[in-house]
């Protein structure tokens, strides 16, 4: 995937999101997404998800989204999806190391009542330069009165080389919480470890791997939190 100022691999099997201008097209996207089903749903349930289709197609424009999509299948014998996004963010001019710096310190979650952490957050280099991830629960889907699915959700920010202004943020978000060790976490790595800047300096291919670097306040974890490692 290219977006001109910036190229990744995106991961076989993830459909792309089509950002719909109106709700015309937002509803054209819904038909083609869910084919078939779609005769078999009420009117006002159709008439939900092209509205949050549309809701969804405005948040991704005014973020910045450069590319979206999502993965639906079956992992064991069990249904599981992903969605996959990636944004870029303006900033101000700054050397990619102290950009990774600043990230820490500002993404830093902070502890629980009881002291705990919210989230992980972590250093790594990766060929196009130093990436900070980060990696928490949110509430996610309600179900009910009592009861909600879960998100993992994962973010690598990438502060882009001179000639780039801006941080790279890729996401990963699923609620499959059992398979992110051996199957997300990969995937949110072979993403990461595919961007390259065109118009910026290139990294030699066979840069040493730097050791991950904790945030200020981390715990200190004897295993990488992500199941697998940039290098």
């Amino acid at each position: 995937m290219s977006s001109g100022t910036v190229e990744f691999e995106v991961p076989p099997n993830f459909v792309p999101f089509q950002i719909a201008d109106d709700l015309e097209h937002a509803h054209e996207a819904v038909l083609e997404r869910i084919g078939a089903a779609a005769a078999g749903l009420p009117a006002d349930r159709r008439r939900d998800l092209v509205e949050l289709y549309a809701q969804a197609s405005a948040a991704l424009t005014e973020a910045g989204a450069v590319w979206s999509g999502s993965w639906v299948g079956t992992l064991g014998d069990r249904r599981s999806m992903a969605t996959l996004t990636v944004t870029e963010l303006e900033t101000g001019p700054a050397p990619q190391e102290t950009a990774a710096a600043g990230l820490l310190e500002v993404l830093a979650p902070a502890p629980a009542e009881d002291g705990r952490p919210t989230g992980v957050i972590r250093r790594f280099d990766a060929p196009a330069g130093p990436v900070v991830i980060t990696v928490g629960q949110l509430p996610g889907w309600r179900l009910s009165a009592d009861e909600t699915v879960p998100i993992l959700s994962a973010k690598a920010y990438l502060p882009m080389p001179p000639g780039n202004e801006g941080v790279l943020i890729v996401e990963l978000s699923t609620p499959d919480l059992d398979h992110w060790q051996d199957v997300f976490a990969p995937l949110l790595v072979q993403v990461v470890r595919s961007i390259r800047f065109p118009e910026g300096p290139q990294p030699a291919p066979d840069q040493p791997a730097a050791p991950p670097v904790p945030s200020p306040g981390a715990p200190d974890l004897p295993d990488d939190p992500f199941g697998t490692v940039l290098h």
